[in-house]
């Protein structure tokens, strides 16, 4: 069987990228663990946070998100019953849900990004000097079109 990532650097690139993808995943799935949240509900908490204290639709949050889906309600029912998001009925369009952060909300996001940004920070930073991370950010940028 050909291994394409030998044979195509491109490939190899690609395949790296999604080892190191990954690799961070894991590592904020676990800090998120311990504040018993998910990785894409603390994307919407994210998401919401930015633009406090305006409010979004669920289409806009989905928008948003790194990798959008089809369950965002089902999500935004769970954030909701924890008081981290509060969800009123539009009163100029009834069936439009407008969609905020609360103070809880913006405490666990307090929390949790110090231990998210802790872990990376140790894992990059002993492997990764300032000029290449620019440069890794500059390459990233551009294929993020």
């Amino acid at each position: 069987m050909r291994d394409l990532a030998k044979d195509n650097p491109y490939m190899k690139m690609v395949v790296n990228i999604l080892r190191t993808g990954n690799i961070i995943d894991h590592k904020v799935t676990e800090v998120l663990r311990n504040f018993d949240i998910t990785h894409i509900q603390f994307n919407i908490l994210r998401i919401l946070e930015a633009r406090h204290p305006e409010k979004l639709s669920v289409g806009e949050i989905n928008n948003g998100l790194l990798f959008p889906t089809s369950d965002v309600t089902r999500l935004l029912d769970r954030l909701e019953k924890r008081s981290l998001i509060n969800r009123i009925a539009c009163p100029k369009n009834r069936r439009k849900m407008d969609i905020s952060i609360t103070e809880k909300g913006i405490q666990k996001i307090n929390e949790t990004l110090p231990e998210i940004e802790k872990v990376l920070m140790g894992y990059y930073s002993d492997r990764v000097n300032e000029t290449e991370r620019d440069i890794v950010i500059d390459v990233l940028k551009r294929l993020n079109v």
